[in-house]
This record gives structure tokens, sequence and C-alpha cells, in this order.
């Protein structure tokens, strides 16, 4: 995996990672996930630390429904609109995604993704 940099360490998690150099490598979405377009999706565990995983994921420009996993993210590149659906006991809502994005996503959430430009993101989940 390109753009890793492990370093010796008592845990197993590189101490240093040139996130946008990564290279991931993506598959189609499942066909009833795809809204519009013809999304592709990726992503690699890099570690763990404190007991959270954390990793890349990316999304290509198209339109996909999902129900999400308990997660905190940071937008690295590109743009999105979600839209959290009412459902499973969760409000409605539209969160606009851009670089620095910082965005929590509760288990269960159902939602649409409208990705303009491949979206990559940090995410970290239990």
């Amino acid at each position: 995996m390109s753009g890793l940099q492990p370093q010796e360490s008592t845990v197993d998690t590189p101490r240093t990672v040139n996130a946008p150099a990564v290279e991931l490598e993506h598959e189609s979405v499942t066909a009833h996930q795809v809204l519009a377009g013809a999304p592709t999706t990726a992503a690699t565990t890099l570690g763990h630390i404190f007991g959270v995983e954390y990793g890349l994921w990316e999304m290509s420009v198209g339109s996909m429904s999902d129900v999400e996993a308990e997660e905190l993210f940071v937008v690295l590149s590109g743009s999105a609109t979600v839209q959290i659906h009412a459902a499973n006991g969760f409000q409605a809502a539209v969160l606009r995604l851009e670089p620095g994005t910082v965005c929590h996503l509760s288990e269960g959430m159902n939602t649409s993704w409208v990705v303009d430009e491949p979206l990559r993101k940090l995410y970290l989940t239990p």
C-alpha cells in the first residue's frame, strides 16, 4: 500500500500516513444501493488505537444509499451531500461535506450519499 510509513512501535499503528497518497482499490457499489451514476467505493484499515479502528474510505462521483455504522470522520478531499432519512428514531437532516468537515454518523442511520467530487475521509469506528 503506497503512502504508509510504518515505524517500529509497540502498537499495530504506523506513526505517519500520507493519506492522499494511499492507493485504494475501488469496487462497484451493489446494485440495490445505487441511486444514480455508477459509484464505486474503497476502504482500508490503517490501524487501531485506544480500542478504535481508523482508516480511509473513498467514494467516486455518483449517488448511493447506505445504512451507517457508528463512526466519526474527517473529510480529506472532495465534496458530497449526505441526506439522513427520518427512520430508526433519527431525524431527517442534510449534511454538506467538504475538506475539513468533521462528521458523526450513528449506527442504523439510513442515508443517501451524493458525491460531486471524489470523496476521501479518515474514519474512526469502535
